[in-house]
């Protein structure tokens, strides 16, 4: 079950990440964050949050360092493991339920370039403008108690999607603006 958990999550950030290039015409990954290039800190940007300080260096944190266990179990109403990336080597940190479920959170470093709150919806996308949070948010929903929330602040573009059975999408959507807003006062 936790592979369907990380293949639920993973599809959730491609169907971001495709969104984006297919509605706006842009390249995949063609935001700072997703270069792979090493900052002065010697750590890969792709290992995290990209920061930009008054200096102008990027400096990269660790997307599992922004939302806390106890976070991801209060937005899921259950417990769950650690936060850990899917992959080593990831931008993306998944909290999944500590009983066999497909329930869980993840939290991505989708890049600044690849955020864009103007994109269109397209055929089984709906893209939904959100204010409040950050420096721009947006939904981005397949329907069913799938979304995703993209939000920025500065150079930060980051998604968060709650993934829980019974949920409303109401619900859902509630559970991924505290997140969000708990993220963007860290980074």
């Amino acid at each position: 079950m936790r592979r369907t958990l990380i293949a639920l999550a993973s599809m959730a950030i491609l169907v971001a990440a495709c969104g984006s290039s297919a509605a706006t015409g842009g390249a995949p990954g063609s935001g700072p964050a997703a270069t792979g290039a090493a900052p002065a800190s010697g750590v890969p940007a792709s290992a995290g949050v990209t920061k930009v300080p008054a200096g102008g260096n990027p400096v990269a944190l660790d997307t599992c360092k922004l939302l806390t266990d106890a976070e991801a179990a209060t937005a899921l109403g259950e417990p769950v493991d650690p936060g850990a990336p899917p992959t080593e080597g990831s931008s993306s940190c998944l909290w999944s339920t500590t009983r066999l479920s497909t329930s869980g959170v993840e939290l991505s470093d989708i890049g600044v370039g690849d955020f864009n709150p103007d994109k269109k919806s397209i055929p089984g996308l709906t893209i939904t403008k959100v204010s409040g949070i950050g420096d721009g948010a947006y939904f981005i929903s397949i329907g069913a108690g799938h979304q995703v929330l993209d939000f920025r602040k500065g150079q930060n573009g980051m998604s968060v999607s709650v993934l829980m059975n019974g949920l409303s999408d109401d619900q859902l959507m509630a559970a991924e603006k505290a997140l969000a807003l708990l993220v963007l006062g860290r980074i």
